[in-house]
């Protein structure tokens, strides 16, 4: 009934839809170009030093297995973004994440880990209130609806000088999001756990930072072993 009286339309052509964002128009936005690195996802526009990987990743630990994302952070791409960020847009969370579960069905390191749990990047509790929800966590449970993987939310941000990444420095966004992210107690002590493969989610894939602290914090837990980073975009840097 509500189907009838409200029907669903494409944000982007306004024709009928059974998500936000119809097949026609997603298929429009630009993947990132290929190859890239198989470790961090960034584009090779260069011969790599060793093969599939970038020179930040040849030869480094990192702290996740792999970063996956969706679609190539063009204006078109971050508009969305923003307005399901900034605007209340919740609703595009379902056409989103429908680009995020096209990606995972065309990678063979996600589709493996069969019993994964999706982790949502939280958001501090000021941001939470004004927006009314954590856009992350819209897009981890759409796509868990979408792939059927279950969602937890283990992870808490802390309220610090800066509660936004957002026009930081690489530097400045490192040491931020280092002090930002932590575990909550319940999971640290183990009366709460996570399967042994975990895919953090996120909205846009920048320098890495939040990717990395939240990683970070996700490897100490008792039983994970290995993260995947998942985000809807990944932000065109010069």
């Amino acid at each position: 009934m509500l189907s009838w009286l409200y029907p669903i339309v494409c944000e982007c052509c306004g024709e009928p839809s059974e998500r936000s964002i119809c097949p026609g128009c997603l298929a429009k936005f630009p993947r990132l170009p290929r190859p890239i690195c198989l470790h961090c996802g960034t584009h090779l526009s260069y011969t790599p030093p060793a093969p599939d990987a970038c020179h930040a990743c040849t030869g480094k630990p990192r702290p996740f297995a792999l970063v996956r994302s969706a679609l190539a952070g063009t204006a078109d791409t971050m508009e969305l973004v923003y307005r399901l960020k900034f605007h209340r847009c919740a609703y595009l969370a379902d056409g989103m994440a429908a680009a995020m579960a096209e990606l995972w069905s065309n990678t063979p390191e996600l589709t493996d880990w069969q019993h994964a749990t999706l982790v949502p990047v939280p958001v501090t509790p000021t941001h939470l209130s004004q927006r009314g929800y954590n856009q992350a966590e819209e897009l981890a449970r759409a796509l868990g609806k979408q792939i059927d993987r279950p969602v937890a939310c283990p992870l808490h941000r802390r309220e610090t000088e800066h509660s936004s990444q957002i026009g930081l420095s690489a530097r400045q966004r490192a040491l931020n999001a280092y002090k930002a992210f932590h575990a909550a107690p319940a999971y640290t002590a183990g009366r709460a756990s996570l399967p042994s493969h975990v895919v953090l989610i996120d909205d846009v894939y920048t320098t890495g930072s939040t990717a990395r602290a939240c990683a970070r914090a996700l490897r100490h837990l008792p039983g994970v072993k290995a993260v995947a980073v998942l985000t809807f975009a990944r932000a065109l840097l010069d």
